[in-house]
């Protein structure tokens, strides 16, 4: 089986799709066969990679939506389900970096809206999916987490709470889909060239101290490209991952970079 036709016939859902890892997790779904259904707050994003997608005769559909908001991920689930019948892949990728700052320094609004969308986002469109992936014994969820969820990172506080909330999450969920054939995993992609990164190192000194480093790590080479992240997102998309439910990915385990590398043949 090539790459190409890895995931023929499958139906993946991303979110966070128009930009960043999400795009090319989008791009590398669709190229390993996928129809592939783009979810995120902004159209012109979402439709640019769907026209992208559609241009290498790939199948797309745009959503956009609040992933936060439990009404608008039915109407994504409908509205996928009417135009292909099915969902065999949930991406949760769509997340928020901001607010960064101490505690009290912080707006609540926007510690609640970050919780919401990183934490409840993920909880919803799991939801929303599982159904019918139980009811065809069948389908993957794979979450994406950070370091940052085992962290004390000064000035991150909310982010560093709806990652460790998300892994737990996550293995909860996997618990309860034990034996169903569903399997859900945890990746963390590690340091990757993303728009987020570019608003963190953004971020004035005196709300993220930590600043300098992101903006080092930028200077000296070491982000990664999202692609690599797209690549592992496919690998755990696919048949290869049968057997991991449960478990957590880094993309800096270069074990998982080689197996990745080896399986698709990158």
């Amino acid at each position: 089986m090539t790459h190409r036709h890895l995931l023929a016939g499958q139906v993946a859902l991303v979110t966070g799709a128009g930009r960043g890892i999400g795009r090319s997790a989008a791009l590398a779904l669709a190229q390993a066969g996928a129809a592939v259904v783009l979810a995120s707050r902004s159209a012109d994003e979402l439709h640019s990679v769907a026209d992208e997608i559609k241009h290498q005769d790939g199948k797309a559909l745009a959503i956009p939506i609040d992933v936060s908001d439990a009404s608008q991920v039915d109407y994504l689930l409908v509205l996928t389900l009417r135009a292909f019948g099915q969902i065999d892949i949930l991406v949760n990728n769509a997340a928020l970096v901001q607010p960064l700052g101490k505690v009290w320094e912080t707006s609540p609004a926007a510690w609640q809206k970050l919780i919401a969308v990183n934490v409840i986002g993920p909880y919803l469109c799991a939801r929303a999916v599982l159904p019918q992936m139980l009811e065809r014994g069948s389908g993957r969820i794979i979450n994406l987490s950070s370091a940052a969820a085992e962290l004390n990172l000064e000035g991150a506080s909310a982010y560093n709470a709806s990652k460790a909330a998300l892994e737990r999450f996550s293995g909860t969920l996997a618990v309860e889909v034990k034996h169903t054939g569903i399997v859900v995993t945890t990746f963390r992609p590690g340091l990757v060239d993303t728009p987020m990164q570019a608003d963190i190192r953004r971020t004035p000194a005196h709300l993220f101290p930590k600043v300098t480093i992101w903006e080092k790590y930028q200077q000296e080479g070491q982000l990664r490209p999202p692609t690599e992240a797209a690549q592992a997102i496919v690998w755990l998309a696919s048949h290869f991952a049968q057997d991991c439910n449960g478990q957590l990915f880094e993309m800096s385990d270069p074990v998982f970079q080689q197996q990745v590398n080896t399986d698709l043949g990158v």
